[in-house]
């Protein structure tokens, strides 16, 4: 840790965070499993209703170089009171206002988003930096973002077992009333009491992001990004509508969603204990074979064996990606400007996660089927692993030297 934070205060602000991110995991989860039931109510469109993702995912990527920003300026813990705000706002609001599916639109594809951007990754990586030292900050990261894993792994089947009985307004506009009092108020609280300063910055650190297009690592890291996002996003959206359109039975759907996020946590941390002793383009490139082998099950008739496989290799991929991509980060880049960096990576992510979710609701609209989609994110995982596996001369950098000093 760092020198001016106790063991206790890292702890406990660690902890924090972790509870964040497992809360936040309800704004897509709910998305998620109504998918269908929002779909019949605004209209019976899939392909409508996925407007309000695609326009989600791509909000996300534009919000979190803003996210990243503030998270340098004014601290990553007031970013995400900022986002817990946002995010009682939203589901309250489409629990009120649930006549009009633009006015679902707007308030979960913008606001919403913003709200998701700035209460996960892109602070919780700048919180991180800010109080653990350079050789534990990886996996400080993948103990932190764990809070989706364990959320996935709790809520989503909980909103699974909940959707036959509980209309979908009641669920958003209860999970939004913990969002706008008690979490705001406990995250206000601790903002308060948490000083988070930034790292002071050599001169000759880069203080804007435009020498980005000139950096090949910078590029390698963000094109397999996108299909990390991409095979998220399918996931996100997609893949219970899959399983339900595919008959698969009620209690292999929450089960596998409980094993893949199990295998979540355990990949994130692995990831993350790895990437203190490992070449990280290596194990990225790793990660990413694993995630195609997953998504190439997706072309196959699904079976319960064929399902908890998937949930199996998908889910030890799952978070080894960002944990990954997040260790390079942190070693190439000053503090200054690390957020803006980091939020960046995530914009051409969530690019990825657009592109797929427009095109899972066309290609079942279309065809009924999702086996295009699972094609082309099979070529994109198997492309990505190639790229990262170009990052293997930088992968295991010297610590503490950053971009500007490369």
């Amino acid at each position: 840790m760092n020198k001016q934070h106790s063991a206790a205060l890292v702890a406990g602000v660690l902890s924090v965070g972790f509870l964040v991110m497992f809360f936040s995991s309800a704004i897509k989860g709910l998305f998620q499993v109504y998918f269908v039931d929002l779909a019949a109510h605004f209209g019976g469109s899939r392909s409508a209703l996925a407007t309000g993702g695609t326009l989600f995912v791509l909000t996300i990527g534009l919000a979190s170089p803003l996210v990243g920003a503030l998270s340098d300026r004014v601290g990553p813990l007031w970013t995400v009171v900022l986002g817990s705000v946002c995010g009682g706002v939203v589901l309250l609001g489409v629990s009120l206002f649930d006549t009009h599916l633009m006015v679902f639109i707007v308030l979960y594809g913008l606001l919403g988003a913003f709200a998701l951007a700035a209460m996960t990754y892109v602070p919780m990586g700048i919180l991180v930096d800010r109080l653990v030292t350079e050789k534990s900050k990886a996996f400080a990261f993948a103990v932190v973002t764990n809070g989706t894993a364990i959320g996935f792994v709790v809520l989503s089947p909980l909103w699974i077992w909940l959707a036959p009985t509980v209309p979908w307004q009641t669920l958003f506009g209860g999970v939004g009333l913990v969002f706008l009092l008690p979490l705001s108020a406990a995250l206000f609280w601790v903002a308060r009491t948490v000083p988070l300063a930034a790292q002071p910055t050599s001169d000759n650190q880069p203080t804007s992001l435009g020498f980005l297009l000139g950096d090949a690592r910078f590029l390698l890291l963000a094109l397999s990004f996108a299909t990390c996002g991409a095979t998220m996003a399918f996931i996100d959206v997609h893949l219970v509508p899959y399983w339900q359109g595919e008959g698969v039975a009620l209690s292999v759907q929450a089960s596998s969603l409980s094993l893949l996020g199990v295998l979540e946590l355990i990949s994130g941390l692995l990831a993350g204990w790895l990437a203190t002793r490992y070449n990280k383009g290596a194990l990225l490139a790793f990660f990413y074979l694993l995630r195609c082998a997953a998504v190439a099950l997706l072309l196959v008739q699904p079976s319960t064996t064929s399902v908890y496989l998937f949930a199996i290799i998908f889910g030890a991929s799952y978070l080894g990606t960002v944990v990954l991509t997040s260790a390079f980060c942190f070693d190439l880049y000053g503090s200054q400007i690390k957020g803006k960096v980091f939020g960046a990576l995530f914009l051409v992510h969530q690019l990825g996660a657009m592109a797929a979710t427009q095109l899972g609701a066309l290609d079942y609209d279309r065809n009924h089927s999702y086996q295009l989609t699972a094609l082309v994110l099979t070529v994109a995982t198997a492309a990505a692993a190639g790229l990262s596996a170009l990052l293997l001369p930088w992968g295991r950098k010297a610590p503490g030297k950053t971009l500007a000093e490369a």
